[in-house]
C-alpha cells in the first residue's frame, strides 16, 4: 500500500523563506568582517607604535568591508596601507642608490608643504645644493642659510625661512643637509601579516557571536 503526500505552497512563500534564512546569515558575515578588520587594524596600528613608526604612519594603515553600506553572505575586508614602501618594514630590504642615497641630516627640514623633502625637492622649493665632497668619507650636499649683518647664522635650529632667503642670494654660509651613502639595510619591523593571521583565525568565533545576536 502506497501513500502521496503533496506540499504546496503560496506564491512567493518559498522566496520568503529562503531571503529569512539568508539575511541573518549575511548580517553575521559581515558583522564578522567588520570586527576583523577593526582587530587587525588596531593590533597593526599598535604594532606600529611600538615599533617607533609615527602617528602619521600608524594612521595610514587602514581598513575596508565590501561591500560597502549593506550585508551580504559574500563580505570581504581589506587591510591596506596608503603609505606604498611600508611593506619593507615587513620583510626588510637592501636598498641601493642610483648612485647614492641621499639621506637628510637630524638639522635639515623634514618637509616642504606636505611632501616629504629630498635634494630634489629642495632644489625646487628653496634653493640650490652644494656638493661637499670628503675623501674617505660619505659626501655631503649642504644648503645656503642666511647670515646677519655679522656673517654669522641664526642661533637654534636651521629654519626653511632663512634656507630660502640664502638660496635667493642673500649672504650666507653653508649647511650640510644631506649625507649620501651607496645603500641602507632595512630590518623588519612589523609583523603586520601574522597580526592579520591571528585576527583571521577567529572568523569562527566572531561570526557565531553576530549569528547569536
Amino acid at each position: 500500500m502506497a501513500a502521496r503526500f503533496r506540499y504546496s505552497y503560496g506564491k512567493g512563500d518559498f522566496a520568503k523563506a529562503m531571503t529569512s534564512i539568508a539575511d541573518p546569515i549575511a548580517a553575521a558575515g559581515t558583522g564578522a568582517m567588520k570586527d576583523f578588520a577593526d582587530i587587525g587594524k588596531r593590533d597593526g596600528r599598535q604594532n606600529m607604535a611600538a615599533a617607533g613608526f609615527s602617528k602619521r604612519f600608524q594612521n595610514a594603515f587602514r581598513s575596508i568591508v565590501y561591500p560597502r553600506g549593506r550585508n551580504s553572505i559574500n563580505a570581504a575586508a581589506v587591510l591596506y596601507s596608503k603609505i606604498r614602501y611600508s611593506n619593507v618594514f615587513e620583510t626588510g630590504a637592501n636598498v641601493s642608490g642610483k648612485p647614492k642615497l641621499w639621506l637628510p641630516l637630524p638639522g635639515a627640514p623634514s618637509r616642504a608643504g606636505r611632501s616629504k623633502m629630498t635634494p630634489g625637492l629642495y632644489v625646487k622649493t628653496i634653493g640650490p645644493l652644494v656638493s661637499i665632497e670628503r675623501p674617505g668619507k660619505p659626501p655631503l650636499l649642504a644648503g645656503r642659510l642666511a647670515t646677519n649683518r655679522r656673517g654669522q647664522a641664526t642661533k637654534g635650529k636651521v629654519t626653511l625661512s632663512a634656507l630660502k632667503r640664502g638660496g635667493a642670494g642673500a649672504a650666507s654660509t653653508l649647511v650640510p643637509l644631506f649625507i649620501g651613502i651607496d645603500r641602507v639595510s632595512i630590518r623588519d619591523k612589523l609583523q603586520i601579516r601574522e597580526i592579520t593571521e591571528r585576527a583571521a583565525g577567529r572568523l569562527g568565533e566572531l561570526y557565531y557571536k553576530h549569528l547569536k545576536t
